[in-house]
């Protein structure tokens, strides 16, 4: 072998050592940038929507119109339609009915649902209903559009100027402005003026 092939034969092999050195070095940089992005970049982390995918609707200021002979307007802050457009999920509903002599009524809750289909409204918690001086408290209550009439089977409380009442399950009755306490019923009277035997009380 002479003195030409002898250096040949060496720079070959320093280019071969200079080229796995190199493909080293960028080995590891591509490595470092990977971590390095991995650590301190954007979360690449799949992003999960808050709202459920059968949530539907959602309505602020809802309110809403019955039609029909006795009709009834309802109003909620915030309100969510069901993707059939069928049901709606209320907060803090408020619900003015017409009675059949006149009279209007108040109906008014913490949530409570209304069914487009038959138009009937449940409520629940801390249920008030309010008639001229006259005002009922339950957990829950059930309007029938159908039967125009509202109704609960829990306890119920009654209060007006002169008398405070307790009592389980209630039925009013729009069409005749009649509410019914059902059983259980006590009551106070306040400012009862006694009469003599033979007497008439003062009207």
């Amino acid at each position: 072998m002479n003195h030409k092939e002898i250096e040949r034969w060496y720079r070959l092999r320093n280019i071969k050592r200079a080229s796995q050195v190199l493909i080293l070095v960028c080995a590891v940089l591509l490595v470092s940038g990977f971590a390095v992005s991995r650590l301190y970049g954007p979360s690449q982390a799949p992003i999960v929507s808050s709202i459920p995918s059968d949530a539907g609707i959602r309505i602020e200021n809802f309110s809403y119109s019955s039609p029909g002979p006795r009709p009834w307007e309802l109003h909620a802050p915030s309100a969510a339609v069901s993707d059939s457009l069928d049901k709606v999920d209320l907060q803090q509903p408020r619900v003015r009915y017409q009675g059949g002599a006149g009279g209007e009524i108040f109906l008014s809750s913490q949530r409570g649902s209304l069914d487009r289909k038959t138009l009937n409204v449940t409520v629940r918690g801390d249920v008030i209903l309010k008639y001229k001086d006259y005002v009922f408290r339950s957990d829950d209550m059930n309007y029938s559009h159908e039967k125009l009439s509202a109704e609960t089977p829990s306890e119920v409380s009654f209060q007006a100027p002169d008398l405070s009442l307790t009592g389980t399950g209630m039925t009013l009755s729009l069409e005749s402005e009649e509410i019914v306490i059902e059983q259980d019923v006590k009551a106070r009277l306040y400012n009862v003026k006694w009469v003599e035997k033979g007497g008439k009380l003062p009207m």
